[in-house]
């Protein structure tokens, strides 16, 4: 899963803050990035987006890469 490229998909399943604060960072549906770090148990995942990269909780990233958590 590591250097795995994955296309953002709707940002519906997220609560408004979290999916405004992607959007101001640079993300939207249909933008590709791809995961750099996954931490075990269920831990943040440090993405990649045009050179930025991003912490996330894997429940977010889960719900839009449509990843079974």
């Amino acid at each position: 899963m590591i250097n795995h490229q994955y296309i953002l998909q709707s940002f519906s399943c997220l609560s408004r803050p979290t999916a405004s604060r992607l959007h101001n960072m640079g993300l939207c549906e249909g933008c590709p990035i791809k995961v750099i770090q996954r931490y075990p148990f269920h831990g943040p995942v440090i993405i990649e987006n045009n050179h930025q990269r991003i912490g996330i909780r894997y429940q977010d990233f889960a719900a839009l890469t449509e990843v079974d958590a």
